[in-house]
């Protein structure tokens, strides 16, 4: 990736018009000749040129109209921690005259999905940022922006056979497998694997603990085909029917020595873990939400990946105002960063919460 940073009288020279010309082509204003725009529009491509935000919209009269679709937010939790990057982002940006408005589904629960789609399609905007879960009804919900000719970015999760402007989120298929491995490697491989999933309204699963599922599987076909997988269900609406479905669980298979789970609560199961003492029992899950973390402190989690939410949304917002403001459109899979948390360096995570 280039990160020079390009003057405009320095794209001009290399694209042999004047400053005045790269200035319209920039800011979509004035008339400019095919010819230039092509030469301009050559030498951006060539240098991947990426318009800075603080000085370039300097001057831009126009207000930016996005509307937020995500899941719920709970304090500490991951969809707060994504809206928690889309608010750096928009306090950053806060030289450009920008409108937002924010709509909440529950992410266990399609009726709530399509119901808030539906209330988000009414709104006039100029982009949407989406933070998808249920796979059939966010198609038809991106099928109709399309058609009205609203761009939309997605974070967290990459639906198949759609057209973002851009992605923001981790590389699903690659987590699915490291979580396998780091499980597997940690535990006593003669004992049985839970694969964990929510129960939902109206559907089995999100679209990212789909993949993550998928790919989990396939790792363990490949690379330890003996090892027994076990299906486990929670209920994300009530501790106590979870509770109950554990101990079913525990007491059908006593030979459990690994649980995965796919998406933020893996506290779900911890929880209970602490409660009933279960020391020797490995579990990887994901997010660095605050829960999670106090449970791997005290070794009932044994790895958690961190999917970097809050630079999903900044990210997010930042390719809107890009796109929006200038016409910049930049890669569309942009795969985050992952950490890998363990009991060891929680402390630090830890601290983000103080």
């Amino acid at each position: 990736m280039n990160t020079k940073q390009y003057r405009i009288k320095d794209i001009a020279k290399m694209a042999g018009v004047s400053a005045g010309t790269v200035d319209r082509v920039l800011h979509h204003r004035g008339e400019v000749s095919q010819q230039s725009r092509e030469k301009v529009e050559a030498v951006l491509e060539r240098i991947d040129y990426r318009p800075n935000l603080h000085v370039s919209s300097i001057g831009v009269k126009r207000t930016v109209s996005i509307v937020v679709v995500l899941p719920s937010l709970s304090a500490g939790g991951y969809w707060e921690q994504i809206e928690r990057g889309i608010r750096h982002a928009l306090y950053e940006f806060s030289n450009i005259r920008l409108k937002v408005k924010y709509f909440y589904y529950d992410q266990f629960d399609l009726f709530s999905c399509r119901e808030v789609y539906n209330k988000a399609l009414a709104i006039r905007c100029d982009a949407m940022l989406v933070g998808p879960t249920f796979t059939d009804e966010t198609m038809q919900f991106v099928a109709r922006l399309e058609a009205l000719g609203t761009p939309y970015v997605f974070v967290d999760s990459m639906i198949a056979n759609t057209d973002p402007l851009a992605f923001f989120g981790p590389d699903s298929h690659m987590m699915g497998r490291m979580q396998a491995r780091l499980l597997c490697e940690s535990m006593d491989r003669s004992r049985d694997v839970v694969v964990l999933r929510a129960r939902r309204v109206g559907d089995e699963s999100s679209v990212q603990s789909i993949v993550r599922r998928n790919s989990f599987l396939a790792y363990m076909r490949e690379t330890y085909p003996d090892m027994r997988v076990i299906d486990g269900v929670y209920d994300a609406s009530s501790a106590e029917r979870s509770r109950a479905a554990f101990d079913e669980l525990f007491a059908a298979h006593p030979a459990i020595g690994g649980i995965a789970v796919f998406n933020s609560r893996a506290y779900v199961i911890s929880d209970y873990l602490r409660r009933r003492s279960l020391r020797d029992i490995r579990l990887v899950g994901y997010g660095m939400i605050e829960r999670n973390l106090a449970n791997l402190r005290e070794g009932y989690i044994s790895y958690l990946l961190a999917e970097r939410p809050d630079k999903q949304g900044y990210l997010a917002v930042r390719s809107i105002l890009e796109y929006v403001l200038f016409g910049k459109r930049g890669e569309q899979l942009n795969y985050t960063p992952v950490d890998i948390l363990i009991r060891e360096n929680a402390d630090y995570y830890l601290r983000e919460w103080a």
